[in-house]
């Protein structure tokens, strides 16, 4: 089959692309990523349908126009990719590539006539935003976790091997090739290679968008959604995550359970508008005050709870009444008022390697509730 044809035969797979990522672009309207991922596809089979005319319209259409828009294609996906992870390709890589590209084709056209050498062009163009995209692609995978990175990622080796071999094959072994419509296996071969990046590539972005979508409805069902705090679910599971791989006797160990003292009163004095705020502030609080090896999360209503480690010479009751003190030295100031704020906590020490945290719960509540009735504003150590 002549490359022509082949060339013509990516044209389904191309319109194809273009309509999924439409779709996807218009269901993933608070991403960057998939309208660049569009508009790439889109560049890239218009290219790739002009160099299909070579011979029909002018030559600054067929050859220059048509491998610059299909080399381009790849740039403008590449910076998808980038956006897509929350970040932006430097501008002097972008800058760098586009220049190869724009000068390199009309050079290999009109001032040395080389398909072979524009043959080249094309694949450095196309080969250093594959690499490139690489790094982004690890980023979006440690946010998402998600088989699209796997899928983009075997592709863009593939893709990257093999048109690194045929481009130094062509170069080598075809320099005098008058044109890639011209009959030529290595061509013929990158260009069903093509076929098969092409499709793996629309998958791909489009498994990078679903998992993306999962991670936040994930992300979403374990964090409290007023505080930005985990929830309890999410606390219980790092719970056993981090008791299932440490050494439970390295260190002491402690569940506190905090209560915001007298909150009705702030609801009923302030409104819950305020009583929300509150709960905000707390938890900023509690986040500086936590180190970076505890953990703390929202139970519910005016609850929190944290996991402490003993650090140094500091027990973990120490370390709760640090993280008490915070709270009080923290007043809620609104509207030039100030609103004093005090918190009381159950600490219950944990012991073993699989903690039940349903007994572990019943006595810090307790414990908390021995700190209510002494007056608030305190930690008690529930017994051992």
């Amino acid at each position: 089959m002549d490359s022509k044809t082949l060339i013509l035969a990516i044209v389904p797979v191309i319109l194809a692309g273009v309509f999924i990522h439409a779709v996807n672009a218009a269901i993933q309207q608070d991403k960057d990523g998939p309208r660049w991922w569009l508009a790439g596809t889109a560049m890239h089979g218009i290219g790739l349908g002009l160099i299909s005319l070579r011979g029909v319209v002018p030559d600054v259409f067929g050859i220059v126009l048509g491998d610059i828009m299909a080399a381009g294609g790849f740039l403008i996906m590449l910076e998808g990719a980038a956006r897509f992870a929350g970040l932006n390709v430097p501008r002097w890589q972008l800058g760098g590539l586009a220049g190869v590209v724009v000068i390199g084709f009309p050079a290999f056209t009109w001032i040395v006539d080389s398909a072979a050498l524009r043959f080249a062009v094309f694949g450095v163009a196309v080969i250093i935003p594959n690499l490139l995209m690489l790094s982004y692609l690890s980023v979006i995978g440690q946010r998402d976790g998600n088989p699209g990175v796997r899928l983009l990622r075997y592709t863009i080796f593939y893709f990257v091997g093999s048109l690194a071999v045929i481009s130094v094959g062509v170069v080598v072994f075809d320099p005098d090739m008058p044109s890639v419509l011209a009959p030529n296996q290595l061509v013929a071969f990158g260009i069903l290679s093509l076929i098969v990046v092409e499709t793996n590539l629309v998958f791909g972005f489009v498994l990078l968008s679903a998992g993306h979508s999962a991670a936040v409805l994930r992300k979403a069902a374990l964090t409290d959604h007023l505080t930005g705090l985990p929830n309890r679910r999410a606390f219980e599971a790092m719970v056993h995550r981090e008791f299932g791989v440490a050494e439970p006797a390295a260190r002491q160990s402690a569940l506190a359970v905090f209560d915001v003292d007298h909150f009705k009163q702030v609801n009923d004095t302030y409104g819950h508008d305020v009583g929300d705020a509150v709960l905000q502030h707390i938890a900023d609080v509690l986040k500086r005050a936590i180190r970076d090896t505890d953990h703390v999360a929202r139970l519910g209503g005016e609850e929190f709870v944290a996991l402490i480690h003993a650090g140094g010479p500091a027990s973990v009751g120490e370390i709760a009444e640090r993280v008490r003190q915070a709270v009080e030295d923290s007043p809620f100031e609104l509207d030039g008022k100030v609103i004093a704020i005090t918190i009381s906590a159950g600490l219950v020490e944990v012991r073993g390697d699989e903690p039940c945290l349903t007994r572990l719960f019943k006595q810090a509540d307790t414990a908390l509730y021995e700190a209510k009735d002494a007056g608030r504003n305190r930690v008690i150590l529930a017994a051992a």
